[in-house]
C-alpha cells in the first residue's frame, strides 16, 4: 500500500546504502540482471539433427581425404628419398668419370709430347 508523499524506484536502477562499506557502495543483487528461464528444447532441433548429420558426412570426407593424401604423400616422401639416393649415385659416376677424363687428357699429352720429341728426333737425325 502506497502512502502519500512515497515515491516507486525502479528495479533496474541501483540504490545507495548511506553505511557499511559506504555511501557509494551498490549491492551486488541490484546490478544483477534477471534472465527468464529457457526452455531445455530448441525449436530447431530438427534442424540441428540434420545439420549434424551433414557435418559428420563432411567430417567422414575430410578424414578420408586426409587419409588419402598422408598416403600420397608418404609415397612422394618414398620416391623422393629413392630420387636422392640415385641423385647420390649419379654424383659419384660424374666424379668418377671426370677422374678418367683427366687421366686421359693427361695421357693423351703425353702421347703428344711423345709424338712431338719423336719427330724433332727424327728432324735432328736428319741434319
Amino acid at each position: 500500500m502506497l502512502k502519500i508523499g512515497m515515491t516507486l524506484q525502479p528495479l533496474s536502477t541501483p540504490t545507495r546504502q548511506t553505511s557499511g562499506r559506504g555511501s557509494n557502495h551498490i549491492p551486488a543483487s541490484d546490478t544483477m540482471k534477471k534472465v527468464p528461464p529457457t526452455s531445455s528444447k530448441l525449436p530447431s532441433d530438427g534442424i540441428m539433427e540434420g545439420s549434424v548429420s551433414q557435418m559428420t558426412t563432411m567430417l567422414s570426407n575430410i578424414l578420408e581425404h586426409h587419409g588419402r593424401a598422408n598416403q600420397r604423400l608418404a609415397s612422394l616422401e618414398e620416391d623422393l628419398a629413392h630420387a636422392k639416393l640415385e641423385e647420390e649415385k649419379l654424383k659419384a659416376t660424374i666424379e668418377a668419370l671426370e677422374k678418367e677424363k683427366s687421366k686421359m687428357n693427361a695421357k693423351v699429352a703425353l702421347m703428344e709430347r711423345k709424338d712431338l720429341y719423336d719427330l724433332l728426333k727424327a728432324k735432328m737425325e736428319g741434319f
